[in-house]
């Protein structure tokens, strides 16, 4: 793995899967909670993997910032980390959908799954 964005409204949260990113293999992550933030922080370094929530309390959803970012740079990576996740959507894409409060092995398990 090298740089990954997670996209999400609660520090906690972020924190963690930022801790749980950097434990299993990632160089360096970002942390964006909305979804301004996160296309902005996609910019300005690319990402190989994006995890990211679906609803964002601060502003704009998940899924939505992805497809920006997808957008412009291409066929990321996503794991969907949520507690809707009837309401990912668009989400064919994802890699994986998670439910909250996610389980760390499940999380290892699929970032493993894409990066080895």
């Amino acid at each position: 793995m090298c740089h990954v964005l997670i996209i999400e409204d609660e520090y906690l949260i972020a924190d963690f899967m930022a801790w749980m990113a950097e434990t299993n293999g990632a160089d360096t992550t970002s942390i964006a909670g909305s979804e301004a933030a996160a296309v902005a922080s996609a910019m300005s370094q690319v990402p190989d993997l994006i995890l990211s929530d679906v609803n964002l309390a601060s502003g704009g959803r998940g899924p939505k910032a992805v497809e920006r970012i997808r957008a412009t740079l291409g066929d990321i990576p996503v794991i969907f980390v949520t507690a809707t996740p009837e309401e990912c959507t668009p989400c064919e894409y994802a890699k994986a959908i998670l439910d909250k409060p996610v389980q760390p092995e499940r999380l290892v398990a699929a970032m493993h799954a894409i990066h080895g």
